[in-house]
């Protein structure tokens, strides 16, 4: 039986690392998904030098999440309409997809969504690449690795002037 389940884990973990998909985003969204997520396969180094504890397993995790993670923009799904306050959610099968409400990013940020969508980006894939997180995570922002690698990818973007509006998500 324990044969079984490391065949079959086996089996959706290498399906995983297939080609990096962006699902749920309209043409406009889905570029400005594509363009954070080359700035985070840019960056990725420096946002990772910027958090001083994480451990070398968590930097190669993080690594090859940000490389091969599928994002999915699910604001019309009861993952972002039930929580007003979330911005994402590392989720599915074997932590191959992030979610994000990336109208509810869009709107509550406006000129300043660009880098906050990079991240709330981040902050899952923190997830996804089981970075560690403190006790009360789920309160709100507080000063674990996960939030602060989001916090640094969007310092990084902002410091690079990066920050702007993004484009709506029609394909809700």
């Amino acid at each position: 039986m324990k044969t079984f389940f490391i065949t079959l884990a086996l089996i959706f973990s290498v399906s995983s690392f297939g080609a990096q998909k962006i699902k749920h985003c309209g043409g406009k969204s889905n570029g400005e998904v594509k363009k954070s997520l080359g700035f985070l396969h840019k960056k990725i180094e420096k946002i990772m030098n910027n958090v001083s504890d994480l451990t070398n397993g968590e930097k190669r995790r993080l690594r090859r999440k940000v490389k091969n993670v599928n994002i999915k923009c699910m604001d019309h799904k009861p993952v972002c309409k039930n929580h007003p306050d979330r911005g994402g959610v590392e989720r599915h099968l074997f932590n191959s997809a992030v979610v994000i409400c990336y109208n509810r990013i869009r709107n509550n940020f406006g000129n300043n969504a660009y880098c906050k969508l990079a991240d709330v980006i981040l902050h899952e894939i923190g997830h996804s690449a089981s970075v560690d997180k403190d006790r009360g995570h789920n309160n709100g922002p507080n000063n674990d690795r996960v939030y602060r690698l989001g916090f640094a990818a969007e310092r990084k973007c902002e410091n690079l002037g990066l920050d702007r509006s993004i484009k709506k998500n029609t394909n809700n």
